[in-house]
């Protein structure tokens, strides 16, 4: 059993079934015990490290990652210590992450070439060393994101429709009040999330998306899942896990494509050898 299914059994939903309407109570009596927990990023009272957008708090040492010779947009940097103490994962109990990405949105995570068009960057300095970065003048107006301070809320996330059974689901019976009751676990704010089940804008099968491109499968259209090279890759998808999902927002000015979102994807033996560069990214919109 891999070390995010340790802990199906005993996470909740989160919704108040009193609130739910009786089919979505009725889902959540059934598939309430398929949730993982995940870490909602909500808005923060008051400014902390952990943040979207902005400027970032870099080490000294670290150059502002750049693609194909133009510097890449700052997304979020995550207090890790912080984010352990709401949430104990596989991720590490201190020190920092930093995320980027293309400043002109070029690279969806299908193709192999498309590696590079992200950064995420894992530093173990103190906070009083790291110093807020100026942009690069090269950074486009558009790239460039209004700070928006967020803190790390516990949430139970349920699979997309797509991972479940169909002897326990039926789409045409069950999707509206399904969908209801996934959307109730992040409340009124958007599905900024780290760790859990993503919430897929097309398809569900990002895992072995990852899994395939990052070893040099095309899979930007059918012909690369018949890859010869694709059934003996295949099983390594289940080693892929969700690091950080953005979703499009007006507060700090993200829109990914139309309304979409932007997943960055792991490995776990990865992280416990604290790379981070093995990170790989699928973009997805309407």
């Amino acid at each position: 059993m891999d070390s995010q299914n340790r802990f199906v059994r005993s996470v909740k939903i989160t919704q108040d079934p009193a609130a739910a309407d009786p089919a979505g109570a009725a889902l959540q009596a059934r598939l309430g015990h398929l949730a993982r927990p995940a870490v909602q990023l909500r808005p923060a009272a008051a400014r902390g490290f952990t943040r979207l957008g902005g400027l970032p708090d870099l080490p000294a040492a670290l150059a502002w990652p750049d693609f194909r010779g133009r510097p890449q947009a700052f997304l979020a940097q995550i207090d890790l210590a912080e984010l352990h103490a709401a949430h104990a994962s596989f991720l590490p109990s201190e020190g920092q992450l930093h995320f980027f990405y293309d400043q002109h949105q070029g690279v969806w995570g299908f193709d192999p070439k498309d590696a590079g068009g992200w950064h995420v960057h894992y530093s173990r300095d103190p906070h009083g060393t790291l110093r807020e970065r100026p942009a690069p003048d090269a950074l486009a107006a558009g790239a460039r994101f209004a700070p928006f301070p967020v803190a790390p809320h516990v949430i139970s996330v349920l699979p997309g429709p797509d991972r479940l059974p169909p002897e326990v689901f039926d789409r045409e019976r069950d999707g509206d009040a399904y969908e209801a009751l996934r959307s109730a676990a992040f409340g009124r704010d958007r599905r900024h999330q780290l760790l859990g089940y993503p919430t897929p804008v097309q398809n569900d099968a990002m895992e072995l998306e990852c899994q395939l491109a990052s070893n040099g499968v095309y899979v930007g259209n059918s012909a690369g899942y018949q890859d010869p090279r694709a059934e003996a890759l295949t099983p390594g998808a289940a080693d892929w896990r969700l690091l950080l999902q953005l979703d499009s927002d007006d507060t700090p000015g993200f829109m990914w494509g139309d309304a979409g979102t932007l997943y960055f994807w792991i490995r776990e033996d990865d992280v416990r050898r604290a790379d981070f560069s093995k990170t790989w990214l699928v973009f997805q919109c309407a």
